[in-house]
């Protein structure tokens, strides 16, 4: 695979490609011209599950909120290593509930020579609904460099 400035070059058309995995996927740029990294995609299942949209939100607007901050590093680890980044991650939510997913980050470049970390994340059961993100915390319980 073609690899610029450290990471794989994507030369595919990203949205038809992914398609039916869209509403568990996210993806974050990073402009070459040092402008704050912003979501550039967030699944309509990761809205239900958060309860908002962080598509257009820059990644340190978004990582904000408590439920945020201990995950917002990761895309910026994926970007920076130009390798792949697996998380089991734990969300403690009201009333005790625990929801786990898996989360891999794939780092690679695009020809208008911005970084994208897309994300893809696999939920282990049925979310629930009706709680605040603000209430949510996040922790991630196992993470992996891929090579």
């Amino acid at each position: 695979m073609p690899r610029e400035g450290g990471l794989p070059l994507w030369a595919g058309d990203l949205v038809f490609d992914l398609k039916p995995w869209l509403s568990h996927l996210l993806m974050v740029r990073f402009a070459r011209d040092g402008l704050d990294a912003r979501y550039t995609l967030y699944g309509s299942a990761l809205v239900e599950f958060t309860g908002c949209d962080l598509t257009g939100r820059g990644l340190r607007d978004a990582s904000k909120s408590p439920g945020f901050t201990i995950t917002a590093a990761s895309y910026i680890t994926a970007r920076d290593s130009g390798r792949p980044y697996w998380s089991r991650v734990r969300v403690d939510l009201p009333g005790g509930e625990k929801i786990r997913y898996d989360r891999l980050l794939l780092p690679f470049c695009c020809a208008d020579g911005d970084a994208r970390v897309l994300g893809a994340i696999r939920f282990d059961e049925r979310l629930p609904r009706f709680w605040e993100v603000d209430d949510m915390r996040l922790s991630i319980e196992q993470e992996a460099l891929l090579t």
